[in-house]
């Protein structure tokens, strides 16, 4: 019998050859870990933009959204800090008042360059808002400028 192409064990040592080496490659290649940290980080940065949303809704209320510092009774008597009707950079403001994070999974700080960040607790403090893996958010300036929200991925 003379016939041509492979047989069927060939065929399933190849297949398993390849399964082998896509199982050992793949991971190099997909960060699944950094997308998620990400991805979470994006969240955070939707809630701190609702945040800021609410208190400027707020401070629009109260009339002091063109004060350069004020303050905004946000609900049962806790008040924050605002600046143009925003809110500041007061960490323990974004991390009890406005986010209500898990400080096992994230950590709050400031930064040099006038920002907040919210941060993985597993990773290191950053000293600057352009680090990776982490969300900032640095408050207006002027009066009836917006906030600077973002998220840096990670890597």
């Amino acid at each position: 019998m003379n016939s041509k192409g492979f047989t069927l064990i060939e065929l399933v040592v190849v297949i398993v050859i390849l399964g082998i080496l896509a199982v050992t490659v793949a991971p190099k290649y997909i960060n699944l870990k950094a997308d998620a940290q990400t991805s979470t980080l994006h969240g955070v940065k939707a809630a701190m933009e609702g945040a800021s949303a609410l208190v400027y809704s707020k401070s629009l209320v109260a009339g002091n959204h063109n004060e350069a510092s004020a303050s905004v009774d946000i609900a049962d008597g806790v008040s924050i800090s605002v600046g143009y009707g925003r809110p500041t950079i007061l960490v323990n403001d974004w991390q009890d008042e406005l986010l209500e994070i898990d400080s096992t999974v994230f950590a709050v700080t400031n930064t040099i360059d006038s920002a907040v960040v919210v941060y993985l607790a597993e990773n290191e403090t950053p000293l600057i808002s352009q680090q990776a893996c982490l969300s900032y958010y640095r408050a207006p300036d002027n009066a009836g400028d917006k906030p600077s929200i973002g998220t840096n991925p990670c890597t």
